[in-house]
């Protein structure tokens, strides 16, 4: 579940990339003060950008969207068989004989059925991505002509200013809500949410054809802490009982099963097996689900939870990508990028050392960036280098100063 939406994501990291470069190509051609001081012109001139920019993104999106239809229709068809592959070797080691889910109507109906329900979710999702984005540019254009034509900043500083904003955080898609997301976030979403949730479909409809009342939840390391209470447990479906001398919650009940902050909703990465009391063994002792849950790794000379330094990785991260991001959308709106360089150059040494020091492991796909390869890494970087050699010389200059002032 950490990295089954990797390729759908990778994919629609790349629309998002290839969206902010056309709009940040746009940005940098825009008309200065002295080129065009008559409002009207710059209306028109504003509308034919933003017509422009929506018919390239509805262009990008209708390149991708045949790719994005097979990308989920594999995970889910790869998920799905794997998942019951497990689940039937439980069965069929408790002498049950589940039938081959390329024979099940029933099961396939209902994989079917996810297919098609978490690809108009996607669908609905990107509809909405033209009008967000060109939205966001409008705003960007406005403020942007706004501190130009005022003489609060020259052309290139109201440039580079809105063109980091977008590359900071671009909304792509608005939910039913109002709420905004990127691309890359609301394919994770999407895809982790519809995975999971057909899934445990098929695993309740076999469970049910083999007459399985009782379900094991997983358990892993960084959990949430409002799933770390109920991970790891066995439950009952369809009321608390005592079985045996041993009472079980309900499953629904106490996981929230169903629900969108419950097990297997939103980004969870929690699923559950068949159990068989008195003859399956338990997978986790209360010992070990306090170790999942407690505080194991020291940084920085405090005690955190395997939960708490993931968010801390995903937020470094996130950091890297924003400025490899700014870099090439500087880039493309032909504006100065060594401060970008330079950022993007600390934000890696830091997830580096991050992971280094915490025992974690680097994930390329979480940092990677369409049309940042090894060429443009180099460039970066070179400009990074000779960026801190002029503040180290700075500094220098400033230090022989002060010191000659004081003798």
């Amino acid at each position: 579940m950490e990295t089954l939406p990797d390729t759908l994501v990778e994919l629609w990291q790349q629309v998002e990339d290839d969206i902010l470069r056309d709009i940040a190509r746009r940005i940098g051609k825009m008309p200065d003060r002295d080129t065009l001081t008559d409002t009207a012109a710059w209306q028109a001139w504003r509308l034919e950008q933003t017509r422009l920019t929506k018919q390239e993104i509805l262009s990008i999106l209708a390149r991708y969207s045949g790719k994005s239809r097979e990308a989920i229709r594999q995970m889910l068809l790869d998920a799905g068989r794997e998942t019951l592959a497990a689940d039937d070797t439980i069965y069929r080691a408790v002498g049950l004989s589940p039938s081959p889910i390329e024979e099940n109507a029933a099961l396939n109906n209902l994989l079917n059925a996810g297919y098609r329900q978490t690809l108009g979710s996607w669908q609905n999702l990107t509809a909405t991505t033209a009008a967000t984005v060109t939205g966001a540019l409008e705003r960007r254009l406005d403020r942007a002509w706004l501190q130009i034509s005022s003489g609060a900043f020259d052309y290139k500083t109201a440039i580079k200013r809105v063109v980091d904003d977008l590359a900071d955080r671009m909304p792509g898609v608005t939910y039913p809500s109002g709420h905004k997301d990127t691309l890359e976030v609301a394919a994770r979403r999407a895809v982790l949410t519809g995975v999971n949730q057909t899934c445990a479909q098929l695993q309740l409809a076999r469970a049910d054809e083999m007459g399985c009342e009782f379900v094991e939840v997983t358990a892993h390391a960084g959990a949430r802490p409002e799933h770390a209470v109920w991970q790891g447990k066995i439950y009952h479906r369809g009321g608390a009982i005592v079985y045996d001398g041993v009472r079980y919650e309900d499953f629904e009940t106490a996981t929230g099963y169903g629900t969108g902050p419950g097990l297997c909703g939103w980004n969870c990465r929690h699923n559950f097996y068949p159990f068989f009391p008195g003859v399956s063994a338990p997978n986790y002792s209360q010992e070990q689900l306090d170790a999942l849950n407690s505080r194991e790794v020291t940084y920085g000379g405090k005690q955190y939870t395997r939960y708490e330094i993931s968010q801390m990785q995903r937020a470094l991260e996130r950091r890297v990508r924003r400025f490899k991001r700014q870099y090439l959308a500087e880039d493309a709106a032909g504006v100065d990028s060594t401060a970008a360089a330079a950022k993007l150059r600390a934000a890696r040494r830091d997830l580096k050392d991050f992971v280094r020091a915490t025992g974690g492991r680097n994930n390329s796909a979480r940092t990677s960036v369409s049309g940042f390869g090894r060429s443009q890494a180099s460039k970066a970087t070179a400009r990074a280098k000779a960026y801190e050699k002029e503040q180290e010389r700075a500094i220098l200059i400033e230090k022989l100063r002060n010191a000659g002032n004081m003798v």
